[in-house]
């Protein structure tokens, strides 16, 4: 009899590990099996999901298990999963430039919407990390700015917005990525500040989103000695439970960022990694699409619960989980034309002109436009909509990087413009060698140059003068590219504000 109880409790545990896991998979084939042998609270979607058929792929999923909780990250700017036949919005810097909680209300709820009409329960934003590092590897962009009060404001409209939808919104990367170094998708962070420091900036939008009731957080893969010298924060239960639950008071669902960052992966291993994170108050777990792994994960939670791991735990994780599924929102059929022009709005209201003579003459402008890689969503470069946008002007496309021979046929065209109109980039990484050489070759034309920065809006500090005028978009989304010539050509006058810190 004491064999069977045991191994009926077996039994329960491992039906009950798949409650904290949100899995994922590659591709458009749904893994059947996969999803009804360890049956996870959830699926997170990634863009491989949602390229030809998305619907398809969704009521696959549903039709396998109604009760899945389907989470997607569609945050806007770069970090937007569902992308094709759906506009794409600016970025959060983009929006908190505009200096307008309303617009950043709308633009959350469009994207909540998008969501839902994919037939999604959740989405994955808002970025509630303070961009104080100007180096930041991961965030910039992403980010609502670098100081903490108006992150704090945008972040909470952008997730009104989200709410009013129906989804429900995840604040992300608690207790903050925005002071970081290292992506923690390559390895561990450090965050090296007194407590003090922390509630001044990293912890006061999250504070204000908990104190708003608000239904998810996601933690991030980094440690903060001053409130666990041991563990990063999606391992630590002193800040999870003591910090998060406890002092902060927040009783919504706690995710985990992807458990196969490198910052976990290399340290810790899946299967530890998972334990130690529900250990320490995550209820649902991110996981790659990576069947060994998640299979792994699945085995060393069935052994954990009813042992190191109370079996209620997993009730709290159904709990919670269920709590995140969609409700009832306001999301009417809106014409396409409709989201364009807020869209449009969100991106010329975005715009920081730093300083330049505006508008600029078509006539005689060449526009250098920089081809960004197509890794979050292929996009028109500058040059593609100039002739469309800045009436006169004609185009040449570079690489991301451009190379020597591009240069010299950069130079050559440039040569024969009366004025010159040029894209920079950086985002992830540092300020492309390329770039910087096109820009030197440019000023010593010396010809009126207008640069457009169209990633994190502080390339002035990488280049090695200074231009006839700067422009910055905070991201490369076609709407993005539009207003910025939109700008220079005069059709509205840019009012966006500098949120990024530092030297404007």
């Amino acid at each position: 009899m004491r064999l069977l109880a045991i191994l009926a409790g077996m039994g329960m545990a491992a039906a009950q590990a798949g409650n904290f896991l949100i899995v994922s998979f590659k591709g458009e084939e749904v893994p059947v099996a996969l999803l009804k042998e360890i049956r996870p609270a959830g699926v997170i979607l990634y863009p491989s999901n949602l390229r030809r058929d998305p619907q398809g792929v969704v009521a696959r999923l549903r039709a396998l298990d109604p009760k899945l909780l389907l989470l997607v990250d569609q945050e806007g700017g770069p970090f937007t999963s569902y992308r094709e036949g759906v506009v794409r919005f600016p970025s959060a810097m983009a929006l908190s430039a505009s200096g307008d909680e309303g617009l950043v209300e709308r633009v959350g709820w469009a994207l909540g919407c998008q969501v839902r009409r994919l037939g999604a329960d959740v989405n994955l934003a808002p970025v509630l990390d303070v961009n104080t590092n100007p180096n930041n590897p991961i965030i910039g962009l992403r980010s609502f700015g670098a100081d903490p009060e108006r992150v704090a404001r945008m972040g909470l409209a952008f997730a009104r917005g989200v709410l009013r939808s129906g989804a429900k919104p995840v604040g992300k990367h608690f207790p903050g990525h925005g002071d970081t170094g290292v992506d923690s998708h390559l390895d561990l962070p450090r965050v090296d500040k007194p407590k003090e420091a922390l509630e001044g900036a990293e912890l006061l939008p999250f504070r204000r989103y908990v104190a708003a009731g608000m239904p998810a957080l996601m933690t991030a893969h980094i440690l903060f000695p001053a409130l666990d010298p041991k563990y990063p924060a999606t391992l630590s239960a002193k800040i999870l439970t003591g910090l998060l639950r406890r002092e902060m008071g927040f009783t919504g669902a706690i995710l985990t960022d992807d458990m196969a960052m490198g910052a976990i992966k290399r340290h810790y291993g899946a299967g530890e990694a998972a334990v130690l994170a529900v250990k320490a108050g995550a209820d649902l777990l991110l996981l790659e699409p990576d069947e060994a792994a998640i299979r792994e994960v699945h085995a060393r939670l069935s052994k954990a619960l009813g042992q190191e791991i109370p079996l209620s735990r997993a009730e709290e994780a159904r709990r919670r989980a269920q709590g995140l599924k969609a409700g009832q929102g306001e999301c009417p059929f809106t014409p396409k034309e409709e989201e364009e022009a807020l869209a449009l709005e969100a991106a010329r209201r975005g715009v920081v002109h730093r300083f330049g003579p505006l508008p600029i003459p078509g006539q005689g402008t060449l526009v250098l436009g920089l081809r960004i890689s197509d890794r979050y969503g292929a996009e028109p470069t500058l040059a593609d909509l100039a002739p469309q946008y800045l009436p006169g002007s004609r185009g040449l496309i570079l690489s991301e990087d451009p190379t020597p021979v591009e240069i010299q046929k950069a130079l050559a065209e440039a040569r024969k413009a009366e004025r010159l109109v040029a894209s920079t980039y950086r985002w992830l990484g540092g300020f492309k060698e390329g770039q910087r050489t096109l820009v030197k070759e440019l000023l010593a034309l010396g010809k009126p140059l207008y640069l457009v920065a169209l990633g994190n809006p502080d390339d002035l500090r990488f280049l090695p003068g200074r231009p006839t005028g700067y422009l910055a978009t905070h991201g490369y989304r076609a709407v993005q590219v539009r207003a910025a010539l939109e700008a220079l050509a005069g059709v509205y006058a840019p009012t966006g504000q500098w949120v990024f810190g530092g030297e404007p």
